[in-house]
């Protein structure tokens, strides 16, 4: 990926800096605020990744970094586009927004965030589709893994999922060389964390497949109470990612 427009991306998320602020981790001092301006002025302060599976969906993680925030979108082309555009043609528009129509799965930010919105199977089947296709791809598939993460919900009964998670999380940052040993062990944590409430947890619903919530349903959009997710398009993405929908029957 030597020479592509993501080359500097691809180079600060080889730096504890960049997960620092991703996590918006301030321990020992860090500045989180200085750093993230610093990060914003090298890879730009709208930074849109395409993590694709294959036309028509394709999931658009957003990252802007001067202001700490990442949002996560599902996103497609105008119907009326879709008959005439072929793989690489739908992977070359990338960040033409006049082209695309989406739908907010969740973000991140340090006032009223709402992240979780993604089980691991679908993060899997994600950077399973890129690695087979790792030339096409923005970032390698091991670092869209790690961006995507942040956004799996564990709730009750997630424990050991969660542990496992975390373990995988902190090899992963130690193989890329940016954190070691109870550095990484403590970023990893950082990464992937449990929901605030008690009552969290997933659930099957006839109507919509894999839910996330509780009584407070505002951590997550992937519920009853968020009439925006959208679970039919969501549904279709899970699809053409080749991960079974599970959708109940009534």
């Amino acid at each position: 990926m030597a020479g592509s427009p993501y080359e500097t991306l691809i180079e600060t998320m080889r730096t504890p800096e960049f997960w620092r602020c991703y996590l918006f981790d301030e321990e020992n001092g860090f500045d989180l605020s200085g750093e993230s301006e610093r990060i914003a002025e090298l890879i730009g302060d709208d930074v849109r990744l395409g993590l694709p599976a294959r036309s028509p969906w394709l999931l658009r993680l957003r990252l802007f970094f001067d202001v700490s925030v990442f949002e996560l979108r599902l996103e497609t082309l105008h119907n009326d586009e879709l008959d005439e555009c072929d793989d690489d043609e739908y992977a070359a528009l990338g960040d033409d927004y006049e082209t695309h129509l989406f739908h907010e799965l969740g973000h991140w930010d340090q006032a009223r965030w709402s992240p979780w919105c993604l089980r691991w199977e679908e993060v899997g089947a994600v950077v399973q589709r890129m690695a087979a296709d790792a030339d096409r791809q923005p970032i390698p598939p091991e670092l869209a893994m790690l961006l995507l993460a942040h956004f799996v919900g564990h709730g009750a009964g997630d424990e050991e999922r969660l542990a496992a998670g975390r373990q995988l999380m902190a090899g992963m940052f130690t193989r890329l060389g940016v954190f070691r040993d109870a550095e990484a062990d403590r970023m990893a944590a950082r990464l992937l964390l449990a929901a605030p409430e008690d009552d969290y947890a997933w659930r099957r619903s006839p109507e919509h497949g894999w839910v996330f919530g509780g009584e407070y349903p505002c951590y997550s959009r992937r519920n009853a109470d968020h009439d925006s997710f959208p679970f039919e398009e969501w549904a279709e993405f899970r699809t053409l990612l080749g991960v079974p929908n599970e959708i109940l029957d009534a």
